[in-house]
């Protein structure tokens, strides 16, 4: 089972769906449940994840959204040349018996 997204119009909708194989051995899907709409605030998605986080023991509150830093190509692009350089060099010692 996996969770699908699928779109009506400007609607985004979310599904429970299983996958399966017929009678000729043709992989098929199957949704078993539409689960509300993703663009719904406080709507049946909603209510859906945060009894699945109580029944997990969490709390819905305590979900927050990771903090995600970007770092500069600029910084990083010498530490990279530096690498390929170390690893060119280290493939040119064990090919020369060095």
């Amino acid at each position: 089972m996996f969770i699908k997204l699928t779109h009506s119009g400007a609607r985004t909708y979310v599904q429970l769906v299983e996958s399966f194989r017929d009678e000729a051995g043709k992989p098929r899907q199957r949704t078993l449940a539409t689960l509300g709409r993703v663009d719904e605030a406080g709507g049946q998605v909603d209510s859906l994840l945060d009894a699945l986080l109580r029944a997990k023991g969490r709390n819905p509150g305590e979900l927050s959204t990771p903090q995600v830093r970007f770092e500069s190509a600029l910084a990083l692009g010498d530490v990279w040349a530096l690498d390929e350089l170390w690893r060119e060099l280290g493939a040119y010692s064990k090919q020369s018996g060095q």
